[in-house]
């Protein structure tokens, strides 16, 4: 297992993306980066992408859930693949696009008693 950190390089990026900047706690190797990198045509987004798939999957297997009592103590193991499959949703939108997330037009709305209506980002 071969473990780098260069940020100047495209699997120092990935590494970076996934917080994997540490050898004795590596999760890829630069093999695996490399191989990952390779497999979607040197886009680094996408790359990162499937990393953070594999790691919701690798932590999916282990999530679970404990509670003691009446939720005196809980522990709940499952957000974890999900952080990691919203992170992997935000780094494929991100790929070939310098936008992330745009909008083209607005609604502006004032009632007559000056109530503002409008529809701002975010909004439902």
């Amino acid at each position: 297992m071969t473990f780098s950190f260069d940020s100047s390089t495209d699997e120092g990026k990935m590494r970076s993306l996934i917080d994997d900047k540490v050898s004795a706690t590596a999760i890829f190797t630069d093999e695996e980066l490399t191989n990952i990198l390779d497999l979607n045509a040197g886009d680094v987004w996408l790359a990162t992408a499937d990393c953070c798939r594999a790691l919701a999957a690798k932590y999916a297997k282990e999530a679970f859930v404990l509670g003691l009592g009446k939720n005196d103590i809980f522990l709940d193991r499952k957000g974890k693949s999900d952080y990691y499959l919203k992170l992997a949703q935000t780094y494929s939108n991100r790929s070939n696009s310098d936008i992330v997330e745009y909008w083209d037009s607005f609604n502006i709305g004032i009632s007559s008693n000056g109530v503002d209506n409008s529809e701002y980002l975010g909004d439902d």
